[in-house]
């Protein structure tokens, strides 16, 4: 852990506004650096992706103060010194003033949505048939590039026989293949004894992110012959 210390202190004293990721507790922690120099904040109006928390350093020679509005954060920097805040920052604008006077702000912007896709090799097959049902499943990333694996993928499959009934879940699809070029690859068997329309649907909670994700697909129909 110190030595990640060491890490952020160098980096900011090269002047960088830069990201970097602690291995801290299984997630990735992604910080974005904000100098404190004479002339105040740099920058003094900063916007990051959700997952990511502001750190701010202290260039200059003499302690400032930050303060957020609403009393949500305040520290001192002694010259040479970081901090940051103990609170959650979730989408949204977060105002602050450094030595009282200086105003600044962070702005959080939500991630690109995610996106999943749906489909199969045939809209009909027989009835003793099987179908398999495939897709891609793309993530955002706040920072960083994505993993080439995803080994336990959110995708559930919903079914149903037509557009008077409400969906129902199906299953839960399998993934564990590389990352292809638009997304995680998925897939799932199924053996459709009747005309069915299927959807895929993702929900799940990223680590650093306050709420969930939610995506669903086009609707794939599958008609069955006798």
């Amino acid at each position: 852990m110190l030595r990640g210390w060491r890490l952020i202190a160098l980096v900011a004293l090269i002047g960088a506004l830069s990201v970097l990721a602690f291995p801290a507790d299984g997630s990735a922690l992604s910080a974005a650096f904000i100098q404190l120099t004479q002339s105040g904040p740099s920058p003094s109006d900063l916007t990051i992706p959700a997952g990511m928390y502001p750190v701010w350093v202290n260039q200059d020679q003499v302690t400032h103060t930050v303060v957020f509005a609403d009393g949500l954060c305040s520290f001192q920097l002694a010259p040479g010194a970081y901090g940051q805040c103990d609170f959650g920052f979730s989408v949204g604008r977060y105002p602050y003033t450094v030595d009282g006077t200086v105003q600044a702000s962070i702005v959080v912007s939500a991630p690109p949505p995610d996106t999943v896709t749906l489909t199969a090799r045939q809209h009909s097959l027989r009835r003793d048939a099987q179908l398999r049902l495939h897709g891609l499943l793309s993530i955002s990333q706040c920072c960083g590039p994505p993993p080439p694996r995803l080994e336990k993928t959110p995708v559930v499959v919903m079914a149903r026989p037509d557009r008077h009934h409400a969906f129902h879940r199906l299953a839960r699809a399998a993934s564990g293949g590389r990352r292809q070029e638009g997304g995680y690859p998925w897939w799932l068997n199924v053996h459709p004894r009747k005309a069915t329309i299927y959807i895929a649907e993702v929900t799940y909670e990223p680590a650093g992110e306050q709420g969930s994700r939610q995506a669903w697909s086009r609707p794939f129909k599958v008609l069955v012959r006798r």
